[in-house]
């Protein structure tokens, strides 16, 4: 879920940001609103990219690995890139001096990334870029974070009715990114097809009715020529 962050003066006069491409400043930027309390969030280039610039062809992975390079000053990237049991996330570094999330927001549920090594001037330094103690041993669940990947699939849905409905049949369902990559491969098809396009799509169903009859899992007739 997208949260609301703070974007300080500073931002658009930092030296090391100015070096990086337009689309990575972005990027940079764009990620704070979907990181957590602890500024993690999960390395999903495709998400992002739909998330962060959904009107634009560019290529967020590579925007990413860019943020991950070390800073010519002092060695120190943007963001660290790290998988834990098979997950790939992301951790914001130095989150605390971008960001003051409220007392409130709901603590991360992602686990912190190992030690960073910094190669700076042939010497080599760890940092810690969490709070987190290094040895804290976490179980990642492979689900999706329920929110984010609903908003992949709302986005991509052709007839947005009844949201609040969509989302109570997405939380019984609970998909996996396996099933979340399905379900969007499925909808892309199935807008080519007769019953979705015509009549304005008067015909399709809505969210709600798709997901409770696991329309994922229907067959696709092919276009009439005719």
């Amino acid at each position: 879920m997208p949260r609301i962050r703070y974007l300080k003066p500073e931002f658009f006069s930092d030296e090391d940001l100015a070096e990086l491409p337009f689309q990575t400043r972005i990027t940079f930027a764009g990620l704070w609103c979907f990181a957590d309390k602890a500024g993690r969030l999960e390395d999903r280039p495709k998400f992002l990219k739909a998330m962060i610039f959904p009107y634009d062809n560019m290529d967020m992975d590579k925007q990413l690995e860019s943020l991950s390079k070390g800073k010519h000053e002092n060695g120190v990237p943007f963001i660290q890139r790290y998988e834990i049991e098979g997950i790939k996330f992301i951790q914001i570094i130095r989150w605390d001096k971008h960001q003051k999330p409220h007392h409130t927001e709901k603590e991360s549920i992602f686990p912190p990334a190992p030690p960073l090594k910094i190669k700076r001037m042939g010497m080599e330094k760890q940092l810690n870029p969490s709070s987190e103690l290094d040895n804290v041993k976490v179980t990642v669940n492979k689900q999706l974070f329920p929110d984010e990947s609903f908003e992949l699939f709302w986005k991509a849905y052709p007839k947005k009715k009844n949201k609040g409905y969509a989302e109570k049949a997405w939380q019984k369902i609970k998909p996996t990114k396996e099933l979340v990559d399905l379900m969007i491969g499925k909808i892309e098809q199935l807008k080519n097809t007769n019953q979705w396009i015509e009549s304005s799509g008067k015909y399709i169903p809505f969210p709600s009715t798709w997901l409770n009859a696991k329309g994922w899992e229907d067959e696709i007739q092919a276009k009439s020529s005719w």
